[in-house]
């Protein structure tokens, strides 16, 4: 984009130097011509080169301006990047404590079915105080 418009100012300029030496040449007089005659064509070409000298400077301000606007941009998009990464590494932090938290659980419950599986007894003891605890629920429901 720089070099763009850095290309298109040098063809500006160029073009403008060229146009005044072309009409520096037409404004040449002859050689019976005196100084008094020039006079005005000198003027003339004096407020062309004004006027190229105008143009140059608001072409190098809209650049100046075009290069900090890049510039801007280009630290937002930047800055944009950094929070999108950090956002993202967050996200798959976030994953990856859900991931461990299930594993955990999952583990534990299983830990739990194996020592299930172990005691048979305290499992056929805890349901038969199930019932006994079910029966004498119903007999203090009948005192009342």
């Amino acid at each position: 984009m720089t070099k763009l418009l850095f290309g298109t100012l040098l063809a500006f300029c160029l073009a403008g130097f060229h146009g005044a030496s072309l009409q520096a040449q037409d404004a040449m007089p002859s050689f019976g011509t005196g100084m008094k005659d020039m006079k005005p064509q000198m003027e003339q070409m004096h407020a062309q080169m004004e006027q190229m000298r105008t143009q140059m400077v608001q072409m190098q301000a809209l650049m100046k301006d075009a290069m900090d606007k890049m510039a801007a941009a280009d630290a937002a998009m930047k800055t944009h990047m950094e929070t999108e990464q950090a956002s993202m590494n967050s996200q798959m932090a976030l994953q990856q404590a859900v991931v461990d938290h299930l594993q955990t659980m999952s583990d534990h419950m299983q830990a739990m079915a194996d020592r299930m599986t172990m005691m048979p007894d305290a499992i056929d003891m805890q349901k038969k105080m199930g019932l006994k605890m079910k029966k004498d629920k119903g007999t203090m429901g009948d005192q009342k």
